[in-house]
C-alpha cells in the first residue's frame, strides 16, 4: 500500500548488521541490531535524534538514507 513507506540505512558494526528505519507514515525510528531492537523513538523524539545529527540535510519531514547512516554513526560512536 504504501510503496515508499521505509527509508533504511545499513552498517556493519563487529561484523553485526546495523539498521537505522525510519517510518515516514508514523515518524517512528528504529535501530536494529540483526533482527534485535537498540533503540524505538517516536515523534517529536524521532525527529530530534535526525535533525541533531543530519542539520546540514534539508530532510523536511522524511529523512534520506545518508541521514540515516548519520543517526548509525551517531548511535554507535561509543560501541566499537
Amino acid at each position: 500500500m504504501f510503496k515508499d513507506r521505509y527509508v533504511r540505512a545499513d552498517a556493519l558494526l563487529d561484523g553485526r548488521k546495523i539498521t537505522a528505519e525510519f517510518d515516514a507514515v508514523t515518524g517512528r525510528l528504529r535501530i536494529l541490531f540483526g533482527k534485535d531492537v537498540g533503540a524505538v523513538w517516536f515523534p517529536p523524539n524521532s525527529w530530534f535524534a535526525i535533525a541533531s545529527v543530519a542539520s546540514q540535510s534539508n530532510w523536511g519531514t522524511c529523512p534520506t538514507p545518508a541521514d540515516l547512516q548519520l543517526v548509525i554513526d551517531e548511535y554507535t560512536a561509543g560501541q566499537a
